[in-house]
């Protein structure tokens, strides 16, 4: 037996008989079925071989699709192998086959064979009809191979033909496990030992279904694997092309049903599948049963995604197009959900095709965007919004905003290219501009952003007006809520600006306890989109660092800052790096503070809320590795823009603490150059004083002998110089001096 055949001995060995008995003078006829792969032709070859050590006259021919108008095309294929003197003309009888094999049979037994008998001509069937049922006496076998049906459109003798009762039925089917085991251990196969074959057995038959045409070419790029072979199956090349090979065998209907399967994936259906391909549903059926029967399908879907892309990969751009095209179309008109519809308007795009669409494909992508925004979906939101936005026209340019802010969630840094259509976005007065105003502000562009969410991360942009907007508490609650959302995703959080609102106050919430507990395992948090996650991250940095767990706040910055780049974080980088810089400083571990410092920060940064909580952490490092002169600046820097912002120096705020250390670090006899008093004339300096220790304009004046109107414009050139509004400043900074 060839090795090739050990798996089909039991086959094998019925065709043996039927060849016994016809070499005995008993003619006998064969149908071997089976799907494609199964090896129809291999059991052919084998039986060929053995017919001819045997010493019998061995006549085979191969039906094909492309000679199945040529009459008697099959049956001169196998009379050629007895000469061309045997050869029909193409208008001979049925019986010019019958007396042909009797004549040859006079001599030795006869074994005619016929591989894809399915494709055979209307003549050559209707002449080896007439033999079979002529057998009876003569040393002749004659071996069918085909399908496990004929075709409905095949002529009626093709059709009797593979029904004939005298036929002998030799089914193949795909190889179950212990099968399996045996073409690995076999010297035609694997050439395994036994305890390899049995453990890669289980894989192998589930990732081929047991098909031995897909498991040569699994064998064939196992074995290109060398010198590593891999314990999983690795669908490569060999593997593909044996899927197509078996898709071309099992004809053009077959091949088209499995690439809809393929293309609808898990939302197909027998109506959808008859829609698409356009086929009636019993026809669809029969090719899915088919195409179960060869071992591409598992539960009525395609193997697995080798199989599927090897069903695809031979559709050229225009088909693969097509294909998605009529699939989005083919699931809208059968009322699917929005998600898979965009989904092959999408892969439509990439294969090439064209900008426009239908009427509903713009509407429907941006639904479908929403949805998958809502669900964390950014990456595939974005894809949806991009195919949208490029099929053009005045609905598609309105959901600039909604893509920006899905390519945000994903990636915030991608946000950069779309900015100043953003800006044009805001000033039309779009529906969506408080998306527009988020990233605009997250990327230091807060011009035109007219929200209370720009007034509070850019306290530059009410500088000299009353403060306004919501209160400590109302900022606390609110802010909660929307970090509640991004660290546990119970519900898709507010917009960019909200977001970024959070991450600041987290710096100054009143109620950092609470906020540490709530931000407790950011780093593990379910938040979907990486935006999310190192929003919830970094908050929990800042807080942690409040509080003084240094360790804790150290762990959380350095994740937030690996999810995210420096250029994504935009001006909100100011919070993670400041928490990295203050915990590393308080554990001793000022190299770390200063890599940190030196990654780049935009200078927006410092026009925001962020930029303080930074200058003040850079101040903490430089006074904790003795550079009082530069921790002095960092910390008069922040004073004075909280002096230009009308903001109060309060909890994590506090400039005049570190400030006083900076000073009294300070080198003998350099107090008074580091002392913001210094710089003030006498005459100010007598003014501050008494301003500071609470007098009123009048009183200084009289104390000092001059009208109340120049100790008003010395008072103006103090706080100018000085960078403070009030009095309430002016006696914080007097009291910080050196004593």
């Amino acid at each position: 037996m060839p090795v090739e055949l050990a798996w089909r001995g039991a086959e094998l060995g019925l065709l043996d008989e039927l060849l016994t008995a016809a070499r005995r003078g008993e003619g006998r006829a064969a149908l071997v079925t089976g799907s494609p792969g199964t090896g129809k032709s291999a059991l052919l070859r084998g039986l060929a071989e053995r017919a001819g050590a045997a010493g019998a006259l061995v006549l085979d021919a191969s039906a094909s699709p492309a000679e199945t108008d040529l009459p008697l095309g099959v049956v001169g294929q196998l009379l050629s192998g007895a000469g061309p003197d045997a050869l029909p003309p193409p208008s001979a009888p049925p019986d010019v086959l019958h007396a042909a094999l009797r004549d040859h049979a006079a001599g030795a037994p006869v074994v005619a064979l016929v591989d894809d008998a399915h494709h055979m001509d209307e003549a050559s069937a209707r002449c080896l009809l007439y033999v079979c049922g002529r057998l009876t006496g003569t040393p002749v076998l004659l071996v069918l191979a085909g399908r496990p049906r004929p075709p409905a459109a095949g002529p009626l003798p093709l059709a009797e033909l593979l029904r004939h009762p005298r036929c002998t039925p030799v089914p193949l089917t795909v190889l179950d496990e212990d099968a399996v085991v045996g073409f690995l251990a076999s010297p035609g196969g694997g050439a395994l030992d036994g305890a390899t074959a049995r453990r890669l057995a289980p894989d192998w038959h589930r990732f081929t279904g047991g098909n031995p045409r897909l498991l040569h070419g699994l064998l064939e790029d196992h074995r290109a694997c060398e010198p590593v072979r891999p314990s999983r199956p690795v669908a490569g090349t060999a593997f593909r092309r044996a899927v197509t090979t078996c898709l071309h065998g099992a004809g053009a209907p077959v091949a088209s049903v499995a690439r809809a399967l393929a293309v609808l994936a898990g939302t197909a259906t027998l109506t959808l599948l008859a829609h698409l391909v356009e086929l009636p549903e019993r026809a669809v059926a029969a090719c899915l049963e088919e195409l179960d029967a060869a071992g591409l399908l598992d539960g009525g879907r395609l193997r697995h995604e080798g199989v599927r892309a090897a069903v695809l990969e031979e559709l050229s751009a225009e088909e693969s197009t097509g294909l998605h095209t009529a699939a989005a179309r083919t699931l809208y008109e059968n009322g699917a959900e929005p998600g898979p519809v965009a989904r092959h308007l999408v892969a439509a795009r990439a294969s090439g095709g064209r900008p426009d669409g239908p009427a509903w494909a713009v509407p429907l992508l941006a639904e479908a965007a929403r949805h998958a925004l809502g669900r964390g979906g950014a990456r595939q939101a974005a894809e949806f919004l991009r195919t949208a936005h490029r099929a053009g026209g005045e609905e598609a340019g309105g959901l600039l905003p909604l893509l920006a802010r899905a390519e945000w969630e994903a990636d915030p840094a991608s946000v950069v290219r779309h900015l100043p259509a953003l800006e044009r976005e805001l000033a039309a007065g779009r529906p969506d501009a408080e998306d527009a105003a988020g990233l605009l502000l997250w990327h230091g562009r807060p011009a035109g952003a007219d929200t209370a969410a720009a007034g509070y991360v850019y306290p530059c942009l009410r500088a000299g007006e009353e403060p306004h907007g919501p209160g400590p508490e109302d900022m606390d609650e609110h802010a909660e809520r929307v970090l509640e959302s991004v660290v546990h995703d119970h519900a898709p959080p507010g917009s960019v600006a909200a977001v970024l609102c959070a991450l600041l106050h987290a710096g100054e919430t009143g109620r950092a306890g609470r906020w540490c507990a709530l931000t407790a395992g950011a780093d593990q948090a379910r938040a979907a989109t990486p935006a999310r996650r190192a929003v919830a991250v970094a908050a929990a940095a800042v807080v942690h660092a409040r509080t003084g767990a240094y360790d804790a706040a150290a762990r959380y910055a350095g994740r937030a800052l690996s999810l995210l780049s420096p250029d994504a974080w935009g001006v909100a980088v100011g919070m993670p790096l400041a928490a990295a810089v203050l915990a590393a400083t308080r554990r001793g571990a000022y190299e770390e503070a200063a890599a940190r410092l030196r990654v780049p920060v935009p200078a927006a940064m410092f026009r925001t809320r962020a930029g303080l909580h930074y200058l003040l952490a850079r101040g903490h490092y430089q006074l904790a590795v003795d550079r009082p002169r530069a921790a002095l600046g960092d910390f008069h820097a922040c004073r004075d823009l909280l002096a230009r912002w009308r903001l109060e120096p309060r909890g994590a705020l506090d400039w005049r603490t570190p400030a006083a250390g900076a000073l009294r670090a300070l080198p003998a006899g350099r107090e008074a150059d580091a002392d913001p008093i210094a710089q003030l004339t006498r005459a100010e300096r007598r003014v501050a004083v008494l301003a500071a220790g609470g007098s009123t304009n009048r009183a200084i004046a009289a104390r000092l002998y001059v009208t109340t109107s120049t100790v008003e414009q010395h008072l103006t050139r103090i706080y100018r110089k000085l960078g403070v509004a009030s009095r309430t400043e002016l006696a914080a900074l007097m009291a910080a001096r050196p004593s």
